[in-house]
């Protein structure tokens, strides 16, 4: 049997138990008791709009979260997108948007350009960051259009 494209089961199920120990980590900080049976996981499902059942598979490691379930937890939990990337293994800290000596475009960039510049080939996180660039631009258009149309005030 050949490995997905994704990569090997070795590596999906070492990503899903980092992804699992992180999250676990930061919604028990941000106040949710995670553990089985006290409430937390529930609480979570509620909030974040996914099962229980996906809620704990993650949490326990078993599975990997979609990117927009991703998204879902880093805005639950107030993370920073990127910061929640690297830290749960998912990208390498070292890289980022801006190496040391590349000068940047003006243009913009499709979330796969900026990808490909970035050196990011594993599909399972550029679907991840996609997603997240993705809903990072919708908010975004959200966020001026009610500007635009008066809806924010700033002070």
């Amino acid at each position: 049997m050949e490995d997905s494209p994704h990569g090997s089961r070795a590596t999906r199920q070492a990503q899903a138990q980092r992804i699992g120990a992180y999250l676990t980590a930061v919604a028990t900080a941000a106040g949710y008791d995670v553990r089985r049976r006290q409430g937390g996981r529930a609480q979570l499902a509620a909030v974040t709009g996914l099962s229980l059942t996906t809620i704990s598979r993650t949490l326990e490691g078993k599975t990997l979260p979609l990117p927009s379930q991703l998204t879902t937890w880093a805005t639950v939990l107030n993370l920073d997108h990127g910061r929640m990337l690297v830290e749960s293994g998912l990208i390498p800290e070292q890289r980022g948007p801006r190496p040391a000596g590349r000068e940047v475009s003006s243009a913009a960039l499709s979330p796969d350009e900026a990808m490909n510049a970035w050196g990011i080939t594993d599909p399972i996180i550029r679907k991840t960051l996609s997603g997240s660039i993705v809903q990072a631009i919708k908010l975004q258009v959200e966020i001026d259009a009610a500007r635009d149309g008066g809806l924010l005030y700033e002070g």
